[in-house]
């Protein structure tokens, strides 16, 4: 998806809980980026660094969401982050400002609650203690205009809505 309607030359790229950190390695090989990440556990952060090479000095923090490394980013990748934001809006805020000119916004495996509204899901497997938020996709696009963002193209994907945003133009 993001080969397909981006491209960028030599970008930084913040991905935000990568699990092995394959989808910052094909941007790599794709636009020579830049990658850096906060994973969720030291298991993840030895893998993206080791395997990858990925700059991941630090683990994210939900409760405390902060970017610690410096200057803008080209591109934001996000898994699974809006359901289980503590602040959705400030992390949002935070996104959008550290996005640097021309910059995007990733937003993948993140749930949609037609998955116990409509399809017959349990509601507390979707809806579990950590998840935070559920989103259909009206309301998740509600949402990021909110914080100041415009959808590039939105999909499903087994379930989960994936959206690519960019900062919306200020007036």
């Amino acid at each position: 998806i993001l080969t397909s309607l981006l491209h960028f030359e030599a970008p930084r790229v913040l991905e935000l809980r990568p699990r092995t950190g394959s989808i910052g390695a094909v941007l790599k090989r794709a636009w020579n980026a830049d990658v850096y990440g906060l994973p969720l556990f030291e298991g993840q952060q030895l893998l993206n660094r080791e395997a990858y090479g990925h700059t991941v000095d630090h683990l994210l923090d939900y409760d405390h969401f902060s970017i610690p490394y410096p200057g803008a980013f080209d591109l934001v990748v996000a898994n699974h982050m809006i359901t289980h934001a503590v602040r959705p809006r400030e992390f949002l805020d935070l996104v959008r400002e550290r996005l640097a000119p021309g910059g995007h916004l990733y937003l993948y495996n993140e749930p949609d609650d037609a998955e116990f509204l409509e399809q017959g899901q349990s509601m507390i497997n979707t809806l579990n203690p950590f998840h935070l938020q559920a989103f259909d996709p009206d309301s998740l696009l509600r949402g990021l205009g909110a914080a100041g963002f415009e959808p590039v193209f939105m999909t499903h994907e087994r379930g989960n809505l994936i959206v690519v945003a960019k900062p919306a133009a200020r007036d």
